[in-house]
């Protein structure tokens, strides 16, 4: 069974779940446990090392998934760096979502400049390391 453990700061999209039951035939989700959700959407900017704070999801990684699996994996930089090097080191496969942007600025009947930026997903690639 081909399952998908999610990282990222908000929830994933019913396009996304589409796209990896569809072209990454996974079968099973797996979502981190709300303390450890709190811990991946609030990694401290201030901290020169964020090592020990990711190391209970990198835990959390080994208990849950098995070689072959997905990691989608979005959010902090140096976070998401740490957990895309243990999933190469563990024979996992890292991934991200692709997405296609848009944007519109209008004003509104108060003179106010609203921005909305839309993000639609694309596809699922997979993160990779030169050699």
């Amino acid at each position: 069974m081909i399952s998908m453990c999610v990282l990222m700061n908000h929830r994933m999209t019913e396009s996304q779940n589409n796209d990896a039951v569809n072209a990454l035939k996974v079968e099973k989700f797996i979502f981190p446990p709300e303390n450890l959700q709190k811990i991946w959407e609030q990694i401290p900017a201030d901290n020169e090392d964020i090592l020990d704070i990711v190391e209970p999801v990198l835990q959390w990684l080994w208990d849950n998934s098995n070689e072959g699996d997905y990691i989608f994996v979005q959010g902090d930089f140096g976070a998401t760096l740490l957990v895309v090097s243990w999933a190469f080191k563990h024979d996992r496969i890292p991934v991200y979502s692709t997405t296609q942007r848009k944007y519109e600025s209008t004003i509104n009947e108060k003179g106010e400049v609203v921005n909305v930026h839309t993000f639609k997903h694309v596809r699922f690639r997979r993160y990779r390391m030169i050699q």
